[in-house]
């Protein structure tokens, strides 16, 4: 889409759909002796579809879901480490208060994911979800900061913390 598509869409939102895949190869350290690595020894693929429906022409509600699809681990500690897929959702209501200066309450929500050792199931079954909100301002041209900030709203497995990012734009 060009700059002139861009700001006709921007004065006369429409909803928008659209589709991703993300797919991590088996990359990074890996030895099979130690339970603790930087690599995976496995592949995973996440396909997601996303929508963007405009609710007024300054605001809008996005959302997401995926799923992460997880290959085995055939030399994990000598045996089979397998994973379940994990359901992921995302959603955000944002705001556009100028072109390039918006801010949106974000939530999210991971289901699934439960692994298994030689078939045998751990109990790593993971739900987990988080709330927060983002602002985007921008300085000048194609440049801004970003400001976001979360806390774990249901946390079920993994670490429940709190976290506040800034962070350095540039739009080429």
């Amino acid at each position: 889409m060009d700059g002139a598509g861009l700001r006709a869409l921007r004065n006369d939102p429409r909803p928008i759909v659209g589709a991703s895949l993300l797919i991590q190869a088996p990359t990074g350290e890996y030895e099979s002796d130690k339970v603790i690595n930087l690599g995976t020894n496995r592949w995973s693929a996440k396909p997601a579809i996303g929508v963007i429906w405009p609710i007024k022409p300054t605001w809008l509600f996005e959302f997401e879901i995926g799923a992460w699809l997880f290959g085995d681990n055939d030399d994990f500690l000598g045996q089979t480490r397998a994973q379940d897929p994990l359901l992921s959702t995302e959603f955000h209501l944002v705001k556009r208060i100028r072109p390039g200066f918006w801010a949106s309450l974000d939530a999210n929500f991971y289901v699934g994911g439960r692994t298994s050792v030689d078939n045998e199931d751990r109990g790593d079954f993971q739900r987990n979800s988080r709330v927060g909100a983002t602002l985007v301002f921008p300085i000048k041209g194609r440049h801004a900061l970003r400001s976001s900030y979360s806390t774990g709203a249901v946390t079920e497995s993994g670490g429940d913390f709190e976290i506040f990012t800034m962070s350095y734009l540039y739009a080429w």
